[in-house]
């Protein structure tokens, strides 16, 4: 060791020479070792200071799995059907209940549960407008007149879709958001956008605003608000001619819909369905809803490209679920399957529909159909043990609160989901919550996005919000 200073005569002097040279140098490597844990702090917090930038990065996930859904596939196992025949033929029969119910059950439909939350809403919350600003209250309240809450309901009509409509909780075309400052609460989030029905769904209007432009309607999927131009009256002789006990379910989205005059009617996408005359091997005859002058609706033959659908409900297997799906990778998500999108009920709704599996339309209702597991009560790890051991590939929904995913089977010890997902959580040190965008439909683990995670970012996991799986192909209780 290198001392400061030469050594004294005597050996208590020179003791105590040493004994200070000694305490002189480990106090200066001290202060040194301070200096770099405060720079280092710094650093880190300065790190923190300027949340990282994920902007234009992909997660991990979707160049470590693959995005085909095929790719999941147990060769030996695709093409055993998933449900009997019997059972298939019991759930496609439930489905076409539900399809028409909008003309056979009494108005307002049971599911029909709370029409006006929406009013509830601007009146006691703030709500913000297109502009991000908040809702002028002159806006405000004549929305809430346009709505004559108090009429409802105002007239009771049976009616059909006339192409896709945006089904609105409030009589506008005008978005209306939480505080689009906050995370997950701004774009894409249209509190008024309920969802989408195609062209072809029988309806029922309950009731009309004020100046007449807007109808609510009523089906067994869902329920708000539709510009009158859109939809057609139906009459006994309509519904009678459009009942043909024969469908066929659409399978391809962007699907061009014209008239045997050649005639371009309207776009249909999956999940569609439409009553099936005959196929000639190169494309299906349908019946298509048009309007006269009093918007009165006309039975009129359609014809769609044989490879964009076939005859509902399709062969249902893990093989042709995963064709279906593989149609969908990719695509861009749309809250309340809005901006021509879906989100991540809307995917596994218009997923399985073709197959004759009617699921609602939002992630809650759809985790409450068939067997439910319970699954909060269990650690995370232990959660996705569960799911590996008891799931069925291609025929088991997973659930988180606001979320919903397609087990696909299990990838090098993980489990590999398929959804539409907006976005994964973070959180900085600060505590600001933010989004690491995806914005489509994706094969990810329950972890997407973890790589992140360091000491400036907190990634939210999925997996330890997951609180349960069911299998909507086996009954309650089973």
């Amino acid at each position: 060791m290198h001392l400061s200073r030469p050594w004294r005569g005597g050996g208590v002097d020179r003791a105590a020479e040493t004994l200070r040279a000694v305490r002189s140098q480990t106090a200066t490597e001290g202060d040194a070792m301070i200096r770099k844990l405060s720079m280092l702090l710094f650093l880190c917090l300065l790190t923190a200071g300027c949340a990282r930038d994920l902007t234009g990065r992909e997660v991990r996930d979707l160049t470590l799995l693959p995005q085909n859904p095929k790719a999941y596939l147990a060769p030996e196992r695709a093409e055993w059907p998933l449900v009997s025949a019997a059972e298939q033929e019991a759930l496609a029969a439930a489905f076409l209940k539900n399809h028409f119910a909008a003309w056979e059950s009494a108005a307002p439909l049971e599911t029909t549960k709370n029409p006006f939350w929406a009013l509830d809403w601007i009146g006691k919350h703030p709500a913000f407008a297109e502009n991000l600003r908040p809702l002028d209250p002159a806006r405000r309240d004549a929305l809430i007149q346009q709505a004559a809450r108090d009429a409802y309901p105002s007239c009771d009509r049976r009616g059909i879709s006339l192409r896709r409509l945006d089904v609105r909780a409030l009589p506008t075309r005008s978005p209306l958001f939480n505080d689009p400052r906050k995370a997950g609460e701004g774009f894409p989030f249209d509190n008024l956008q309920h969802g989408v029905i195609p062209a072809g769904v029988p309806l029922r209007v309950t009731h009309l605003s004020i100046d007449g432009a807007w109808a609510f309607i009523e089906t067994a999927l869902l329920y708000g608000w539709v510009p009158v131009a859109d939809l057609a009256w139906v009459d006994e002789d309509f519904m009678a001619a459009y009942k043909t006990g024969r469908y066929f379910a659409v399978t391809g989205d962007e699907t061009a819909v014209v008239d045997e005059a050649g005639i371009y009617r309207f776009t249909i996408g999956t999940g569609a369905l439409l009553p099936l005359l005959d196929s000639d091997g190169d494309g299906y005859r349908v019946l298509i809803p048009i309007a006269d002058r009093k918007q009165q609706a006309l039975v009129e033959k359609g014809l769609i490209a044989g490879d964009r659908g076939g005859i509902f409900p399709l062969a249902f297997t893990a093989a042709q679920v995963a064709e279906l799906a593989g149609k969908m990778m990719g695509q861009p998500y749309g809250w309340g399957d809005g901006y021509a999108g879906r989100d991540c009920s809307g995917t596994l709704r218009d997923l399985f529909a073709p197959f004759g599996l009617w699921l609602p339309r939002n992630s809650s209702r759809q985790a409450a159909v068939g067997r439910v597991v319970p699954l909060a009560e269990l650690p995370p790890r232990e959660r996705e043990a569960r799911l590996l051991a008891e799931g069925v590939p291609f025929a088991t929904l997973v659930h988180l609160p606001g979320h919903i995913l397609l087990y696909l089977g299990e990838r090098e010890g993980r489990a590999a989901m398929l959804h539409t997902l907006w976005g994964v959580r973070t959180k900085d040190l600060k505590g600001r919550e933010g989004r690491w965008l995806v914005g489509k439909t994706v094969i990810t683990t329950l972890e997407p996005g973890l790589e992140a995670e360091g000491f400036s970012l907190d990634i939210g996991s999925l997996l330890e919000r997951v609180d349960g799986m069911n299998f909507p192909l086996e009954p309650a209780g089973r």
